[in-house]
């Protein structure tokens, strides 16, 4: 799928550099963080298996493979929004197979960095092998709050990242699921 085959008029958020305050980030990855924690404890958290080894392209075309799936139990008034955020960490460059087979396993752990984000739905967490890029796709309830949410994640892992490599993008008249259903690009296992 290319990018003209997206809406213009559901396209927002797409970032360049623009850092939130670090006591803004800090409150809202407590505030994050605690509401994790108490979706955690109702058992409203959980990892899906349908998808990994799924090849998916971003609405750009780059490609990704799904390693893990993870979702809320939240119910939305609203059709939810897809939300794309990439990035290529520092520490994580082509051909590091050792660091990021061990950075797929231990990023379960930021699951508290948004996962009590208000309107979090589901996330695809992906990774490019060839290149070591990984990208998250995302279901959000608003285009409003997966906008917040791509400031806030997007400014959290900027000082990790490679600066051009960073950014975020809200489809607000498409879902997750209906970007999923008509992209070509989704295929089986690796």
């Amino acid at each position: 799928m290319s990018t003209d085959d997206v809406p213009r008029s559901g396209r927002r958020g797409v970032v360049t550099v623009a850092g939130a305050e670090p006591r803004s980030l800090i409150r809202q990855a407590v505030v994050c963080a605690a509401g994790s924690a108490r979706l955690l404890a109702a058992r409203r958290l959980h990892l899906r298996r349908s998808r990994l080894g799924s090849t998916v392209a971003l609405p750009d075309g780059r490609r990704y493979v799904v390693f893990r799936e993870s979702s809320c139990d939240q119910q939305t008034d609203t059709a939810p929004v897809m939300l794309a955020v990439w990035f290529r960490l520092r520490a994580i460059p082509p051909g590091a197979r050792v660091r990021r087979w061990l950075f797929e396993r231990l990023c379960i752990l930021n699951t508290v960095l948004f996962a009590g984000f208000d309107g979090y739905l589901v996330k695809l967490w992906m990774v490019n092998p060839d290149t070591s890029d990984y990208a998250g796709l995302y279901s959000w309830s608003s285009a409003d709050k997966a906008e917040r949410y791509g400031r806030y994640i997007t400014s959290v892992l900027r000082p990790l990242s490679l600066p051009s490599s960073i950014g975020y993008q809200v489809f607000a008249d498409s879902t997750l699921e209906s970007y999923l259903d008509r992209s070509p690009s989704a295929e089986g296992t690796r």
